[in-house]
């Protein structure tokens, strides 16, 4: 019996081992929206956090038309991308990115100061320079934000980019840009989020009104 029970111990003990690393292998991994996985580390692409791949850029041209993009790993032939698809958009009359959306489950959004553009055949890369988040209503994963890393390359928060996004407790501007331009609202009624807490990266600031009513 004492023979049974000391089998049965260790047979449970096997199998609380590979239980935990079923879970942490499965923890480590993010896996991508089109099905591919990767590791919560890395990623393709040029930027340590996988959360870039869940925003929503919107895109201009030089006639003042705008596209909203995503990301995706293969463009709609099947062809390896790893960037944003502008589709059949000539990427060479584009003026300016903007991030629009996150889509993402992620509580840490790391902007990247710039992206891949994928159309036609051509991959060009350009800077991130302002950010015109939509609503909490659009976009369900600015919720779920906490922690905000914004690029130097970003001189312009519109307002109400950030507006109602009640997870957020800490902002960084990473230093080196040029004076950042806050739009009026942008950070309205992010209750956990204290202007005192937000690392400007020794920028110089011009705020709208109410930026952290």
């Amino acid at each position: 019996m004492k023979g049974q029970f000391a089998r049965l111990t260790i047979f449970m003990c096997v199998c609380v081992i590979i239980i935990a690393g079923i879970t942490a292998v499965t923890y480590a991994v993010w896996t991508t929206s089109d099905g591919g996985s990767t590791p919560a580390t890395t990623q393709t692409g040029e930027w340590e956090d996988p959360s870039f791949r869940y925003l929503v850029l919107e895109i201009v041209d030089n006639n003042g038309a705008k596209t909203e993009l995503r990301y995706a790993q293969t463009a709609a032939d099947g062809s390896e991308i790893s960037a944003f698809d502008a589709g059949d958009i000539d990427v060479s009359a584009i003026t300016s990115v903007t991030v629009k959306g996150y889509e993402g489950i992620l509580t840490t959004l790391k902007i990247p100061p710039s992206v891949k553009i994928a159309a036609a055949g051509q991959t060009v890369e350009l800077p991130v320079t302002a950010i015109a988040m939509g609503t909490v209503e659009q976009y369900d994963g600015l919720r779920l934000i906490k922690e905000l890393e914004i690029p130097s390359s970003v001189n312009e928060i519109a307002a109400y980019s950030f507006a109602f996004c009640d997870s957020l407790e800490k902002v960084v501007f990473m230093s080196g840009g040029g004076e950042l331009t806050l739009g009026e609202k942008c950070f309205y009624r992010c209750v956990r989020l204290q202007r005192s807490a937000v690392d400007f990266g020794g920028r110089s600031v011009s705020e709208g009104a109410d930026c952290f009513a």
